[in-house]
């Protein structure tokens, strides 16, 4: 459904570089950037990178973790119960060191091929995955610690104001309660438990890999999670701040994609929240990646701007002199990316209900508005069909001249064609819309009434 516009407009936008994708959120083998300066491509490949093998003990908690040959498998999940029961603070490090190792949330170093063979034909020692290590025990141990009982635990150790808890106790603790969330089944228990409200301090106070790891975190839970559930009274406004941190160039694509589909969901609550994210100067980063090349960033910026788009003022921007971003939705209005032009012509039917001005600037943007709007009532799908119906109609209603324009063109026999539908119960949202964009036509004497019986 792309259509082939060119992106010759005049809308050009180079991102900075940064760590990619850590793995795939959809059918992607690599996220190609495109640095600022110099114009340098830079292809980065979507895989997640290798396992490292790291022993842990149970039910001993120790100060350190070391290697084992056999690392032990617990198999009951009562012992996890004194890591809420002890009184003894200063173990907080061991039980988080010991938490991180049972759910492998460290970091791993990506061990270049190249290296790997040198190692091997020096017939060095090359570090081997363990067994244990791999996906499936993860989960199983995962899914034992939740059952235990260990989110409740963890919130107890970080509403401990003992000195104990360091700058590198809390980064542990958002080590862990990001391996917690990674599931989505799990989110609910992890906020059941209490903890979308522990996470909320380990992300706004520690060290940066702490917060980043818990406002991560807290973006899973927000995707997949009722907001206003999960947080509930004034603690959904301190969960904006560490989402728009995760929006910064340096943080990953997957903590980039992840912070705009949490701000997506907040967005589209209050106006309160859209206030507070503008506040936090969140609308050029979204901005910026709505031209990223990665399409699924692409798409999940232009759907936070759809609903960003509700606030006064945002759509004052969009009446900014010299500002290309109306141009940007119309453009995306008519791409191949089915959820792309449904959200930028969800923008785009949002901003001409708000304002008549911008219903007469559309024709300015860009030589291909009309064939775009035909485009999206032609479309198959409904929703794409019932945006572009309603911004049709935003624009018949705004000006004459606009309405003029567009029953000259084959937009009328279009709307004569959907507004006889209205009997189908799946297309009578469009059908109307359609029929009243007729009706206004005829009340300007644009066209005829048909009398035929």
């Amino acid at each position: 459904m792309r259509a082939a516009l060119p992106h010759s407009e005049g809308l050009t936008w180079c991102s900075a570089s940064r760590p990619p994708l850590p793995f795939a959120y959809a059918a992607h083998d690599d996220v190609t950037r495109r640095r600022s300066h110099g114009n340098a491509r830079v292809s980065v490949a979507v895989t997640p990178p290798p396992s490292r093998t790291a022993a842990w003990h149970h039910p001993q908690l120790q100060s350190g973790t070391h290697s084992s040959p056999e690392p032990s498998f617990p198999t009951d999940p009562e012992p996890a119960g004194v890591f809420k029961t002890s009184e003894d603070k200063t173990v907080l490090f061991a039980v988080a060191s010991t938490l991180v190792n049972c759910t492998n949330s460290y970091d791993r170093e990506e061990i270049n091929p190249q290296m790997l063979e040198l190692a091997k034909y020096a017939k060095q020692h090359v570090p081997e995955e363990h067994p244990k290590d791999k996906k499936e025990f993860i989960e199983i141990r995962v899914h034992k610690l939740l059952v235990a009982g260990v989110v409740s635990a963890l919130s107890c150790m970080v509403k401990n104001e003992s000195p104990a808890l360091t700058d590198s106790s809390r980064e542990l603790i958002s080590r862990v309660f990001l391996a917690l969330v990674e599931k989505a089944e799990d989110r609910g228990n992890v906020v059941a438990q209490g903890g979308g409200k522990a996470l909320i301090p380990l992300a706004l106070e520690g060290s940066d890999i702490g917060k980043t790891k818990a406002a991560q975190a807290l973006a899973k839970i927000t995707i997949t999670s009722n907001p206003e559930i999960a947080f509930p009274g004034e603690r959904i406004y301190e969960v904006i701040r560490p989402l728009v941190s995760l929006l910064h160039l340096d943080r990953t694509g997957l903590q980039n994609f992840e912070a705009l589909m949490a701000l997506t969901n907040l967005a589209g609550i209050n106006e309160r929240l859209r206030s507070k994210i503008i506040k936090e100067k969140a609308v050029p980063m979204i901005e910026g990646y709505m031209f990223e090349e990665h399409e699924l960033i692409r798409r999940a910026a232009t759907e936070c701007m759809c609903n960003m788009a509700m606030s006064k003022e945002v759509q004052d921007l969009f009446m900014a002199e010299g500002s290309d971003r109306l141009k940007l939705m119309v453009l995306y209005s008519g791409e191949d990316d089915e959820q792309l032009r449904r959200a930028a012509s969800g923008t785009l039917a949002m901003l001409t209900s708000m304002d008549p001005e911008i219903c007469r600037r559309i024709p300015q943007v860009t030589a291909h508005w009309l064939e775009i709007l035909q485009a999206l009532l032609l479309s198959e799908n409904l929703e794409l069909q019932h945006r572009g119906a309603v911004v049709v109609l935003n624009m018949i209603e705004a000006d004459r001249e606009l309405a003029e324009k567009l029953m000259e063109s084959e937009m009328f026999e279009i709307l004569t064609v959907l507004s006889n539908k209205e009997e189908e119960e799946k297309t009578k949202a469009v059908a109307r819309a359609a029929k009243e964009c007729l009706r206004k036509a005829l009340d300007y004497g644009l066209i005829k009434p048909n009398l035929s019986p």
